[in-house]
């Protein structure tokens, strides 16, 4: 095997830092189990991806929940737009979260609906329904782009809906009713009475 790397005029030795007949350096694998797209081939094709993905699995989503536990769900339609690959793609995952009123943990749906372009670069022009996306359209990382549309779904402030149970902790509670009891202040109560003078 090496004897047919040297015929190449020996670039093996000089442009890969791995001599012989192992393994070369190359770009980063993805995780086992999610094997990137040809987004190219199979918008030709008019192609549909489901999926399922392991919350766990998604480490910037993760750390911003209050737990790890449950599966998110992808449907990725591709087709082609101008000859440019085009998704239409629905992400839905239940979302274990903090409320920030009480501390206690709540339950949500996260969902996201969107038209994606897959192009080389943002200079490449896409129809104006469509977000573009810069990546190698042959190469794209579906569990990547889920992750992504996952923690735009995310709401600014988690906190139990009108109806459920929000209960404070027992510190913001006490410091609640304290400041019911006492009197309410205004400080420019009096600014009337001297901007008579």
């Amino acid at each position: 095997m090496r004897d047919q790397c040297l015929k190449n005029k020996g670039l093996r030795d000089k442009f890969f830092d791995t001599p012989g007949s192992g393994h070369y350096d190359t770009a980063p694998m993805p995780r086992p189990g999610d094997p990137l797209l040809d987004a190219q081939s199979l918008a030709a094709a008019g192609a549909v991806i489901e999926r399922e993905f392991r919350i766990a699995d998604f480490a910037r989503l993760a750390e911003r929940l209050a737990g790890p536990e449950g599966m998110a769900t992808a449907r990725l339609a591709l087709s082609r737009i101008e000859g440019v690959a085009v998704g239409d793609l629905r992400v839905e995952a239940t979302a274990e979260l903090t409320c920030q009123r009480c501390l206690a943990p709540l339950q949500r749906v996260l969902e996201s609906a969107s038209r994606l372009a897959f192009v080389a670069s943002d200079e490449v022009p896409v129809p104006a329904d469509l977000e573009a996306v810069a990546c190698d359209p042959q190469r794209l990382d579906l569990a990547a782009l889920v992750e992504d549309e996952l923690l735009l779904a995310l709401p600014l402030i988690a906190r139990h809906a009108e109806g459920e149970v929000c209960t404070l902790p027992d510190a913001a509670a006490s410091q609640a009713e304290e400041g019911g009891r006492s009197a309410t202040r205004r400080p420019f109560a009096g600014l009337k009475e001297l901007l008579k003078h």
